[in-house]
């Protein structure tokens, strides 16, 4: 489930979803299993440590936030929305004013453009937990 997870973890939302809705059909508690190793995007809100960000965002370079944050903004609602306002929560107001401000600069994103910068955030942060610099929460912890 693990090697499973960390390979859809990398690949596009729709692809993801499609295997994970077979995995459940197949065999549940496999999928189950899948769907705990994943990390995206969408998880930020759930499994980042607030103490955590400032390693994260002195990882990603700024423009890959803001195409992100930019993104993720034309999904309201989203958990990908909710991981952006949890990370400009947990932020100085100073620096999430001035991503706000870049964001809506930025205007729309496309999809491919946007999936690259929030593949790049997960990636800085999937590094960071390799070199033992942040941990995940996990189920028990939320």
């Amino acid at each position: 489930a693990k090697r499973v997870g960390a390979i859809l973890t990398n690949t596009p939302t729709r692809v993801r979803e499609d295997l994970l809705s077979g995995l459940d059909q197949e065999d549940a508690g496999f999928a189950e299993g899948v769907r705990k190793a994943i990390f995206t995007f969408a998880n930020i809100h759930q499994r980042l440590n607030p103490r955590d960000i400032g390693k994260v965002l002195r990882d990603v370079a700024q423009a890959d936030l803001i195409t992100a944050f930019a993104y993720a903004a034309l999904q309201p609602g989203s958990d990908e929305a909710k991981a952006v306002e949890f990370l400009l929560a947990n932020m100085s107001q100073r620096m999430a004013g001035t991503l706000r401000d870049e964001v809506e600069i930025r205007g729309k994103v496309r999809a491919k453009d946007g999936d690259a910068a929030m593949s790049t955030v997960v990636a800085s942060i999937r590094n960071l937990i390799d070199l033992g610099e942040i941990e995940l929460r996990s189920d028990e912890e939320e």
